[in-house]
């Protein structure tokens, strides 16, 4: 039997390299790894589980490292990246632990980011010394990569200039913006908002903010509902998920502050969704009373009364660019460091034109 110190000898590096090699577990240099894999094939040295994978070079495999399973942007965006994948006879598969180091022992060929935050701690960790090809969705939003990582790119001022456009079209003068998120975020919805409004309310634009956090809400124990916003172990900032919550609070506290806006935009269509609900609840009839307009035109938005209107990100196709951008990457072609990713405003029912 061909062990790996004879690979070692014959390809004249170390054992250790060969591990690094064989594993994907460390850098090994372009011209080296060929060799030793060269080496390996000609004495027949495949290490199981990864022999089928080694002798092709490609496990065929993509990983699609999201922690959130409810959410229906993700699940759409997974969807498209099946689609773009089957197309190239490749698999995606789903880590939801958010725990890097599985990474190590995962047979895959490259991994998809579900966003900036993400991307940005994985290359700060276990990326360091693993050089998998990466690829980011992206919106945005600051960061700062430790190498170059190609994103594919939504760009969300865009997408709330959009949702401000046609509430004004309809009328809607006095606008809110609700979100997951404390007043200082960096995010780049309420960037975004903030600038198209500022002519309106001047130093007031906080009082038609809702943030749905801690930091907002220090002493209201309705936030205790939701978990921590961030990984104490880790120090990364994973929002909560519960959006459809969180939106059922921001409409309870819309009502409880009686704000003088006509209309909202939510920070999602799951958080919009949940607005719906509460009003609901509260007598406040949408569109009737408030109009309310989502962001990403998810699957979900059809099964509410009244339909929402949105603005459409299209995930499915976001997921598809990234499978169709990592794959080039991995057959050596020239990829763009950032691309683009469809956007546009699906109405429904959800907003009043105001006489």
């Amino acid at each position: 039997m061909v062990t790996r110190k004879e690979v070692a000898e014959k390809a004249g590096v170390s054992v250790s390299v060969v591990s690094r090699a064989m594993n994907n577990s460390g850098y090994v240099e372009a011209e080296k790894k060929k060799r030793i894999l060269e080496v390996a094939d000609k004495l027949g040295y495949y290490p199981h589980p990864v022999a089928e994978a080694l002798q092709k070079r490609r496990t065929k495999q993509l990983l699609f490292f999201c922690k959130d399973l409810r959410n229906s942007f993700y699940i759409d965006m997974y969807q498209g990246m099946v689609e773009a994948a089957r197309k190239r006879d490749y698999m995606m598969v789903f880590n939801g632990s958010m725990d890097f180091e599985k990474i190590r022992d995962a047979m895959i060929d490259g991994i998809i980011m579900p966003n900036e935050v993400v991307t940005q701690h994985y290359l700060d960790t276990v990326g360091r010394n693993y050089r998998l090809p990466v690829i980011a969705a992206s919106y945005g939003n600051p960061a700062r990569f430790s190498r170059a990582v190609p994103r594919v790119e939504i760009d969300m001022e865009k997408v709330m200039e959009l949702a401000v456009r046609e509430l004004r079209a309809n009328g809607h003068k006095r606008l809110a913006l609700a979100m997951p998120y404390p007043f200082r975020t960096m995010d780049v919805r309420r960037l975004a908002f903030c600038s198209l409004m500022e002519e309106v309310y001047g130093n007031r634009i906080k009082d038609y903010y809702i943030g749905i956090h801690r930091e907002e809400l220090p002493e209201d124990p309705r936030i205790l509902a939701f978990q921590e916003d961030e990984d104490r172990e880790s120090g990364m900032y994973l929002p909560e998920e519960d959006f459809f919550g969180k939106g059922e609070l921001a409409a309870q506290l819309f009502a409880e502050r009686k704000i003088d806006a006509t209309a909202v935009v939510a920070f999602n269509d799951e958080f919009a969704l949940g607005m719906c609900k509460r009003f609901h609840a509260l007598g406040i009839q949408v569109p009737r009373d408030i109009s309310l307009i989502g962001i990403d035109g998810s699957s979900a938005r059809k099964y509410r009364d009244p339909c929402l209107t949105s603005v459409g990100l299209f995930p499915e196709k976001q997921g598809a660019r990234c499978v169709d951008t990592l794959l080039d990457m991995l057959e050596g072609k020239k990829v763009k460091y950032v691309s683009g990713s469809p956007i546009k405003l699906i109405k429904g029912d959800s907003v009043r034109k105001l006489e």
